[in-house]
Protein backbone atom coordinates (compact mmCIF):
# COMPACT_ATOMS: atom_id res chain seq x y z
CA UNK A 1 0.00 0.00 0.00
CA UNK A 2 1.06 3.33 -1.14
CA UNK A 3 1.74 6.11 1.38
CA UNK A 4 -0.55 7.83 -0.46
CA UNK A 5 -3.07 5.70 -0.26
CA UNK A 6 -2.07 5.77 3.84
CA UNK A 7 -3.02 9.41 4.37
CA UNK A 8 -6.30 9.23 2.93
CA UNK A 9 -7.59 6.13 4.82
CA UNK A 10 -6.55 8.17 7.88
CA UNK A 11 -7.76 12.08 6.82
CA UNK A 12 -11.05 9.51 5.69
CA UNK A 13 -10.96 8.13 9.14
CA UNK A 14 -10.21 10.87 10.91
CA UNK A 15 -13.60 12.79 9.20
CA UNK A 16 -15.56 10.31 9.49
CA UNK A 17 -14.59 10.17 13.53
CA UNK A 18 -15.15 13.94 13.77
CA UNK A 19 -18.71 13.52 11.80
CA UNK A 20 -19.86 10.75 14.58
CA UNK A 21 -18.33 12.80 17.53
CA UNK A 22 -20.69 15.88 16.22
CA UNK A 23 -23.52 13.74 16.13
CA UNK A 24 -23.42 12.14 19.25
CA UNK A 25 -22.90 15.80 20.73
CA UNK A 26 -25.76 16.60 19.26
CA UNK A 27 -27.70 13.30 20.00
CA UNK A 28 -26.82 14.05 23.97
CA UNK A 29 -27.65 17.80 23.69
CA UNK A 30 -31.36 17.53 22.54
CA UNK A 31 -32.35 15.68 25.25
CA UNK A 32 -35.52 13.77 25.13
CA UNK A 33 -36.94 15.35 22.29
CA UNK A 34 -39.97 13.45 21.03
CA UNK A 35 -40.53 13.60 17.64
CA UNK A 36 -44.19 12.67 16.16
CA UNK A 37 -45.44 10.48 13.89
CA UNK A 38 -45.65 13.24 10.79
CA UNK A 39 -42.81 14.21 11.50
CA UNK A 40 -41.12 10.65 11.36
CA UNK A 41 -43.37 10.18 7.90
CA UNK A 42 -41.55 12.97 6.79
CA UNK A 43 -38.20 12.64 8.30
CA UNK A 44 -38.51 8.78 6.36
CA UNK A 45 -39.57 10.13 3.21
CA UNK A 46 -36.96 12.80 3.08
CA UNK A 47 -34.53 10.81 3.32
CA UNK A 48 -35.61 8.02 1.14
CA UNK A 49 -36.14 11.43 -1.73
CA UNK A 50 -32.41 11.62 -0.74
CA UNK A 51 -31.15 8.10 -1.21
CA UNK A 52 -33.43 8.07 -4.65
CA UNK A 53 -32.35 11.18 -5.71
CA UNK A 54 -28.41 10.22 -5.10
CA UNK A 55 -28.86 6.90 -6.66
CA UNK A 56 -30.34 8.59 -9.86
CA UNK A 57 -27.68 10.57 -10.75
CA UNK A 58 -24.70 7.98 -9.87
CA UNK A 59 -26.75 5.78 -12.50
CA UNK A 60 -26.84 8.87 -15.05
CA UNK A 61 -22.72 9.03 -14.48
CA UNK A 62 -22.90 5.64 -15.17
CA UNK A 63 -25.30 5.63 -18.58
CA UNK A 64 -23.09 8.58 -19.51
CA UNK A 65 -19.91 7.19 -18.93
CA UNK A 66 -20.45 3.92 -20.68
CA UNK A 67 -22.00 5.66 -24.10
CA UNK A 68 -19.44 8.03 -24.59
CA UNK A 69 -21.21 11.13 -23.79
CA UNK A 70 -18.05 12.36 -21.48
CA UNK A 71 -14.96 11.34 -24.06
CA UNK A 72 -14.97 14.88 -25.50
CA UNK A 73 -15.30 16.80 -22.11
CA UNK A 74 -11.49 16.46 -21.82
CA UNK A 75 -9.91 15.82 -24.86
CA UNK A 76 -7.58 18.28 -26.81
CA UNK A 77 -9.13 20.44 -29.15
CA UNK A 78 -7.00 18.86 -32.09
CA UNK A 79 -8.46 15.18 -30.93
CA UNK A 80 -11.65 14.45 -32.30
CA UNK A 81 -13.98 11.67 -29.77
CA UNK A 82 -14.93 8.59 -31.05
CA UNK A 83 -17.90 8.23 -32.73
CA UNK A 84 -20.73 6.56 -30.64
CA UNK A 85 -23.18 4.19 -32.01
CA UNK A 86 -26.11 5.57 -33.22
CA UNK A 87 -29.38 4.04 -32.27
CA UNK A 88 -32.54 4.54 -33.82
CA UNK A 89 -35.76 4.62 -31.72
Amino acid sequence: MSAMSKLGIAVASLLSLAAVSVAVYAWIALGAVTISVEGMISLVLGGLATFALGAGLMALVFYSNRQGYDDAAGAPPDRKPPKSKSRSC
